[in-house]
């Protein structure tokens, strides 16, 4: 049985490359005009940035150049989103996979991550507006789910043949063979996994899965100060020890403190955890993979993990993407990651 892994709980994450630009030119700006209150509005300021993770990550530079996740199809494995929400243009198929004749979501967990994803309500604006949602609903009311509805759901994604799969959820059940061998045969797919790591931490040895698996992009959260969150789960994949080896996670980190994303029918509210840093990235990467041309992106075998771990180098705080997309060369008949 899996169950939420406590990846909604208030605690600390974040980036500043942008922030910090953008703080000395408002500095800049109120020394010339001489104003006294300064500070306070650029705390405010701050706060309405910090909250905007989009914004953070210059994701309108991408919008510019007309990439928004057109025709990338997103799984989200959670609990679902209503059929009418307002913040979705793009909702493709809502499945229920539980033993409960609903298809709302009545904990507002799957609606926040599919508004980080793809919402397009000014206050919480998503990453890749115009991905296709797919949102599966695998927990109950009870936030309860088993491997047997797992295992349902992962073949039909492949059979639908998705681009991306989200996981806000994990649990330590690495000995779950089932679901462990059903994930890798996902990523042997081409579906690119990004799943969060877990609030487990501070402690090492507290990675979650399927986010410990070499597989899936496993992502734990940062805080404002560029600093690993103290929730975030850490350290090496314990199950591998005996074996006599392990692998460190998290892949990458990403904003997961006070990130708005969207109610369960309107408005927008904010939540922390590595829950929240996961959505992150998986719109990050929606937008990445709208930018590879539609008939090759299932033939590019370097594109999944390898890609989005590529684009958050040289800096684990930062995923300096907008920057560095500029090096993805589809003219020839294979991809150039070179550095910028």
């Amino acid at each position: 049985m899996r169950a939420f892994s406590r990846q909604c709980n208030p605690a600390t994450p974040c980036s500043l490359l942008n922030l910090l630009m953008l703080f000395s030119e408002k500095e800049k700006h109120f020394h010339h005009l001489g104003l006294s209150n300064s500070s306070l509005n650029w705390s405010r300021h701050l706060l309405m940035q910090r909250s905007q993770v989009t914004s953070l990550f210059g994701a309108d530079a991408l919008w510019r150049k007309g990439y928004t996740g057109a025709k990338v199809k997103m799984a989200i494995f959670d609990t679902r989103i209503r059929a009418d929400h307002p913040h979705f243009r793009n909702i493709k198929e809502r499945t229920n996979w539980t033993n409960e004749d609903t298809l709302n979501d009545n904990l507002g967990h799957g609606t926040f991550v599919a508004g980080v994803i793809a919402g397009e309500d000014a206050e919480c604006l998503g990453f890749a507006p115009d991905t296709e949602i797919y949102a599966f609903r695998v927990f109950t009311d009870a936030q309860v789910s088993y491997t047997s509805w797992f295992l349902d759901v992962f073949n039909y994604a492949i059979a639908i043949n998705m681009d991306v799969l989200n996981l806000s959820i994990g649990g330590p059940d690495y000995l779950d063979l089932p679901f462990v061998e059903k994930v890798w045969e996902i990523t042997a797919n081409n579906i690119i996994m990004v799943s969060a790591i877990g609030n487990d931490g501070p402690l090492y040895g507290t990675l979650n899965n399927p986010a410990d698996q070499s597989d899936v992009i496993g992502v734990g959260g940062i805080d404002y100060s560029d600093h690993i969150a103290s929730f975030s789960s850490r350290g090496m994949s314990t199950w591998e020890i005996p074996h006599g080896y392990g692998r460190v996670k998290p892949d990458v980190v990403a904003y997961g403190r006070e990130i708005m994303g969207s109610k369960i029918s309107t408005g927008c509210k904010q939540l922390s955890g590595t829950s929240v840093a996961s959505p992150v990235v998986a719109g990050v990467v929606c937008l990445l993979v709208s930018i590879i041309p539609e008939n090759r992106r299932k033939e590019i075998p370097d594109h999944p993990t390898q890609m989005i771990v590529f684009f958050s180098l040289p800096s684990v705080a930062r995923l300096e993407w907008v920057r560095r997309f500029s090096c993805l060369d589809f003219s020839s008949g294979s991809t150039t990651l070179s550095s910028s």
